[in-house]
């Protein structure tokens, strides 16, 4: 008799248990199944990041040389193109714009400098510092990080210039070429892409390092930023005299580490439950509304006149399809270098590229983007 009972116990156990399993099939992987089949009834068996992928392979769209595409942490498409893999390394052009903008803005949370600090007091710890003009002592960091300190500069593709980009990525002295830039406008005022922005941004970063008595700007920023997201295969790159970080591009990372600056942004500052940097000082990039004097925007056909504006070295582009709009921040680096972080869909879209000086071969990412990446990402949001 009690081995009879003790068989009834294991056979009630073996029941709960199949009825356990078959609730967490119906929570988890039905859900899941649910999701994926809302696309593939949305778009056929010709699902679009494959039919973006197809377009890439025959070169239909040319010089892209990698496509990633996370939505909830999770990596659902990856692609690389030509001789690029996921061990290649890639220039970032000026999307290291947008990843010094971080690193500035950790150093601002850190208390080392405040957004409103006039740079000339940290710039002036360097030998080279040489400002006649004293327009410049009223340049602040944040001028810095939006684009607005008034100088003489316009390298935004198809503008006139004045162009710096060689004094400053080139130049044997780039701070104090920077700052014998003049001055045409009142700091905070007007939107002028100028690579010195960037560079001196990260100078006045090392500046404020200095004056605390901290580690310089590569070991802060590798232990700030790149160690606390796990990315340990990158290179920054010096400037000629040896001085300061390039903050104005040409480092090089992968692009599955370009995609974790994008989700850093995407959660904004948080990393696996860690802060990395608050998130108040990322909502400008959220809430940018600096206009600019050029666009992306204009591969929407059907709506010409949205305009993309920025924040803290960070674009916004509102994409139309049909009668929403989306609003997607990014990067932008020479030769086809972007970062997309989409908020409203939970994701983040990386391509690289080798279309250096070839603007209209640049913005073809924005085509794939509006026809192919968005809508089946926003047809893969949880409604729940």
């Amino acid at each position: 008799m009690l081995g009879q009972n003790r068989l009834v116990a294991v056979q009630n156990k073996q029941s709960a248990l199949k009825l356990l399993l078959w609730l967490l099939v119906f929570i988890y992987v039905v859900p899941l199944q649910a999701k994926t089949n809302q696309a593939e009834n949305r778009f056929g068996s010709k699902r679009p990041f494959q039919e973006a992928h197809q377009l890439m392979m025959p070169n239909v769209y040319t010089g892209i040389d990698s496509m990633l595409v996370y939505q909830n942490d999770k990596l659902v498409s990856e692609h690389y193109y030509g001789d690029f893999s996921a061990e290649t390394k890639h220039r970032t052009h000026s999307t290291f714009k947008s990843i010094t903008a971080l690193i500035a803005l950790i150093a601002i949370d850190q208390k080392l400098l405040t957004p409103d600090e006039p740079i000339m007091s940290l710039l002036n710890l360097y030998e080279s510092a040489d400002a006649t003009d004293t327009g410049k002592q009223r340049i602040r960091v944040i001028d810095l990080l939006n684009m607005t300190s008034g100088l003489d500069c316009n390298e935004a593709p198809g503008m006139d210039g004045p162009n710096h980009e060689w004094g400053i990525d080139e130049g044997p002295d780039p701070l104090k070429y920077s700052l014998n830039i003049k001055i045409i406008s009142e700091p905070g005022e007007k939107w002028q892409y100028c690579n010195a922005n960037s560079f001196l941004l990260a100078a006045t970063i090392s500046g404020a390092l200095k004056r605390a008595g901290r580690e310089n700007i590569f070991q802060f920023a590798d232990k700030f930023l790149m160690q606390p997201l796990n990315i340990e295969n990158y290179r920054f790159t010096k400037s000629e005299d040896g001085q300061f970080l390039n903050g104005q591009g040409n480092a090089y990372f992968l692009p599955q580490d370009l995609a974790k600056l994008g989700l850093l942004v995407l959660k904004k500052g948080q990393w696996h439950g860690n802060k990395i940097v608050s998130p108040e000082l990322l909502e400008p990039i959220y809430q940018s509304n600096q206009k600019i004097n050029w666009s992306f925007a204009y591969v929407q056909d059907q709506v010409p006149q949205i305009k993309t504006t920025y924040a803290h070295q960070w674009y916004k582009t509102v994409f139309y399809l049909g009668k929403s709009k989306t609003d997607v921040l990014h990067s932008w680096g020479n030769g086809g270098q972007f970062i997309f972080v989409v908020p409203e869909a939970q994701a983040v879209v990386v391509f690289t590229g080798s279309n250096q000086g070839n603007f209209p071969k640049q913005k073809q990412v924005f085509e794939i983007m509006l026809k192919y990446v968005l809508p089946e990402l926003l047809a893969m949001i949880d409604k729940e």
